[in-house]
């Protein structure tokens, strides 16, 4: 069997410990599917729609450090770059691998008018159009330049902790190439690291009232171990956001809570806009904060991407492993004692406060203009609270380290950032990009990844853009319990457009937020799914999630939230 270009970029994905090749073939790809289904250890995971694939592997990524999607040039990648987009601001490493056109193709739709497959008359559009959400962005067109810009692109994405984008063209897929020579260099430069570390220190041995901020590149980098030895030896106060939650355990003693901007609980807000230093170790922060961060911008610390800014400065260059590593060794006074910041550990609970730090503003309530009657929903009374629900979510999921909580851009997200979770990564949610669906697809990829069951909660609405995701679930029996959430409406939505909706059981929803009620149970069902159950009150709903987790494979449940039903704090 002659060795190719493909055969080389699964070795080498498989050389990282990625196992999987998510997407939806196409001639463009296919010799990249024959490699991946011919390779021992490896597979080849074909989702049912592009975006899903995107999201899969986003998903995979994010627990595993590494995955691949591959899908058709044009109709397929153009799908998939909303997936790739998150990816990039929420820090995963996803390798897009795309089968392009010929230089011949090209050259003949620019001579003749006539375009190649899945063209739009242009000659580079997915090249143009993943450039700004990747870190590597390029087409090889040589064969003799392949295997450099393939360990290039699997390169970037590990150490940078980002998307990239490779474009090959088909028929230098499936040419004859030799295997990898080495392992891939992933070595980072230190910088400024050793100088940086020593600095921070002694920020926070001379501040008042510091507080650290653990972001989610403390997760995707592997440093968890290390930011624990860390935070112990200066006993200083940390919070997380949303986007890197349970990344350390939060039942830690100098744990202070999960800060989503001005949703937070009062006194986390308190601790962070009147801290007098602020540490930020790898965390996005998204609009939701700009009201407390950017105040706090001339006393803050910031790590991110690759550099350091201090206090408004310039970014200056460094390894965030090596920072880290640097920070451990100095955070020793001399005698050997950790060092002390002069405020004492404290810890803030989130009760009755909203928490979610997904960019979107709240926005100016119009006048509602005339207009055809609303269609009429169901009444207030039918169904759950989302109180009532997120309690049962809790005790019997939050509270178990076995399952990864997987929250939709949703009203839900709220108390999905308040309940208590015992386990460390158990949480994951498209918390900056909030791309509605995004969790029901990337539970495919965390179940592929097999580390912890996937647990998705979901609103309608999102469930809607992503539903075909339980037929993947169901091809290859995936350990996923999927819970919808219904009330049918685009609740959030609702929310910030018109929220007297919610305290005036006489004043209609927007003609535009309601949805349509699907049969849930049934839509399962015909994509293979057998263990399904609908829950309309909290002990209907903690039968269905105890019968789901006793059962292996996919399951639904279909919760009925009222329809007026608002998070405790909104």
């Amino acid at each position: 069997m002659v060795y190719t270009v493909a055969n080389y970029i699964i070795d080498r994905l498989k050389e990282q410990k990625a196992d999987a090749l998510f997407g939806v073939p196409s001639v463009y790809c296919a010799d990249l599917y024959d490699a991946a289904e011919s390779t021992a250890g490896f597979s080849a995971i074909v989702t049912s729609s592009d975006l899903e694939a995107g999201y899969a592997a986003d998903g995979y990524a994010r627990i595993r450090g590494l995955a691949a999607v591959a899908v058709s040039y044009g109709v397929g990648t153009l799908s998939l770059v909303n997936a790739i987009a998150g990816a990039f601001v929420e820090r995963s490493p996803v390798v897009v691998i795309n089968g392009g056109p010929s230089e011949r193709n090209i050259s003949d739709q620019a001579s003749t008018g006539v375009v190649y497959s899945h063209s739009m008359g242009r000659a580079h559009t997915d090249l143009d159009v993943f450039r700004p959400v990747t870190a590597f962005c390029e087409r090889a067109t040589t064969l003799a330049a392949v295997p450099a810009k393939i360990d290039q692109a699997i390169s970037t994405a590990i150490t940078r902790k980002l998307p990239v984008y490779l474009e090959i063209p088909q028929g230098v897929l499936a040419s004859a190439c030799a295997p990898p020579a080495g392992k891939l260099n992933l070595t980072v430069p230190a910088g400024v690291a050793a100088k940086s570390a020593k600095a921070i220190v002694q920020a926070i041995k001379a501040a008042k009232a510091p507080v650290l901020i653990v972001g989610v590149e403390v997760q995707r980098y592997g440093m968890a171990t290390t930011m624990l030895s860390v935070i112990d030896k200066l006993k200083i106060p940390w919070a997380t956001t949303l986007l890197e939650r349970t990344v350390l355990l939060e039942a830690h003693p100098q744990f202070i809570g999960v800060f989503n901007g001005e949703k937070a609980p009062s006194p986390l807000k308190t601790a962070i806009s009147g801290a007098d230093l602020i540490v930020s170790l790898g965390a996005v922060f998204g609009s939701g904060h700009a009201s407390i961060m950017i105040p706090q911008h001339k006393k803050t610390i910031r790590v991110w991407d690759g550099n350091i800014y201090s206090f408004g400065g310039a970014a200056e260059q460094l390894s965030f492993t090596e920072l880290l590593a640097q920070l451990d060794k100095n955070t020793m006074m001399e005698t050997g004692q950790p060092t002390a910041p002069q405020s004492g550990p404290y810890r803030v609970r989130e009760q009755g406060e909203a928490a979610w730090d997904g960019d979107r503003d709240l926005v100016p309530q119009p006048p509602r203009a005339p207009s055809e009657p609303a269609p009429v929903i169901a009444s207030a009374a039918n169904g759950m609270t989302y109180d009532d629900l997120f309690r049962v979510v809790e005790q019997l999921v939050g509270l178990d380290p076995s399952y990864l909580t997987i929250a939709d851009t949703f009203l839900g997200i709220y108390p999905a950032a308040r309940i208590q979770m015992s386990g460390q990564d158990c949480f994951m949610a498209s918390a900056i990009w909030a791309s509605i669906g995004h969790s029901v697809a990337a539970a495919v990829g965390a179940a592929i990844a097999k580390r912890k069951r996937p647990f998705v909660i979901c609103g309608d609405g999102g469930f809607q853009m992503t539903a075909q995701s339980l037929s993947t679930m169901a091809r290859l029996k995936l350990n996923v319990i999927v819970l919808i959430v219904e009330n049918g409406l685009y609740g959030y939505e609702q929310y910030l457009l018109d929220r007297r909706y919610y305290s005036d059981p006489k004043h209609d929803p927007l003609p535009f937020s309601v949805i349509s009620r699907w049969d849930y149970l049934e839509l399962a069902r015909g994509m293979g799914i057998a263990q399904v159950a609908t829950a309309n009150n909290m002990p209907e709903l903690k039968a269905a999630i105890t019968a789901a987790k006793a059962q292996p494979g996919p399951a639904v449940i279909q919760a009925i939230v009222q329809s007026r039903s608002l998070p405790a704090g909104l």
